[in-house]
């Protein structure tokens, strides 16, 4: 319903930064309304299978953002795991974040590229990266995110998960995150 509305308002917006503002608010709750389906239609309301709820995740993003397959190939290496659901919410909006600004930024100029997504158990540890080939991180860049909003919102997660995330740009840009406050089911 949330999402409907947002749609919805966005017909009548006509500013790019409001209208961009209210699809990353639209995308950041179809990534939470995954989960619930996930829960439902498995009739397990406990636990998420976290390999499909990431394949729909990059699906819906990519389709909002109408990325086609040729043009920025995605790759996953998601081991299979079925993680509560206080720990997918905080990692579907950290990824709908990092997802969202490499389609956004990473392939400037009709570029074509890759995004990998991996989540896997590294050392009792759960490990995220998402990694693109595309421009890089400009100069300064750490400065101008510690203000935005998305940057807030992935340091609240990462706090509240116990998370630590390295961020560098080699050959496009490269985000680490290691999880140690994680729940499987």
């Amino acid at each position: 319903i949330v999402s409907s509305l947002l749609s919805l308002q966005s017909n009548y917006i006509r500013d790019e930064q409001a209208l961009d503002a209210v699809k990353e608010s639209r995308n950041r709750v179809e990534s939470m309304s995954l989960i619930h389906q996930n829960l439902y239609q498995e009739d397990n309301l406990t636990g998420i299978d976290v390999k499909l709820y990431i394949e729909n995740l990059t699906d819906n993003l990519f389709h909002s953002y109408n990325i086609k397959p040729e043009s920025i190939k995605l790759v996953k290496d998601v081991e299979a795991l079925i993680l509560d659901v206080d720990t997918v919410i905080p990692i579907g909006l950290i990824l709908n974040e990092l997802i969202t600004n490499c389609l956004k930024y990473a392939f400037a100029d009709n570029r074509k590229g890759s995004i990998k997504v991996m989540l896997k158990i590294i050392q009792n540890k759960l490990t995220l990266s998402v990694y693109d080939d595309g421009i890089g991180l400009p100069e300064n860049f750490i400065q101008g995110a510690k203000k935005s909003f998305g940057h807030k919102m992935i340091q609240a997660f990462l706090q509240k998960l116990k998370g630590e995330m390295k961020m560098y740009s080699e050959d496009g840009t490269k985000v680490d995150i290691e999880i140690a406050n994680y729940k499987k089911i």
